[in-house]
């Protein structure tokens, strides 16, 4: 019996894994940084936390990495700036068709991002 009860506390105290948002799909990202006012379209193939795909802008196609963990979104991506490459991070929230956070574009600062789905990945 003292086994049962040990078996149904341990069982009582074990949570279950918290779940993770679906980011994957086609993403319009707008960022404000001081620089001014940027706008890119984001592809994120999503593999359980893991994300891979692309952002494409006016300067060319640029693959990103990421991860997702519960609604929390990060996802890094490298350009050429003036012939030396920037690493620009965005980290959000996901809430069903948007994310809202923020974007840090290498040193050159730091602004606001929103960005909506306008497709699932099938």
């Amino acid at each position: 019996m003292l086994a049962v009860l040990l078996f149904l506390a341990t069982l009582a105290t074990v949570s279950p894994a918290p779940a993770h948002a679906d980011v994957s799909g086609n993403w319009r990202v707008e960022f404000v940084v001081p620089t001014g006012e940027l706008a890119v379209t984001m592809t994120i193939d999503q593999n359980g936390t893991r994300l891979t795909g692309r952002v494409v802008n006016e300067d060319g196609e640029f693959p990103l990495e990421g991860t997702v963990a519960g609604n929390d979104v990060t996802v890094t991506w490298t350009v050429p700036e003036q012939g030396t490459p920037m690493q620009i991070t965005m980290k959000g929230r996901i809430d069903g068709e948007y994310i809202t956070g923020t974007a840090r574009l290498g040193n050159v600062g730091e602004g606001s991002l929103e960005a909506r789905r306008v497709s699932r990945n099938p």
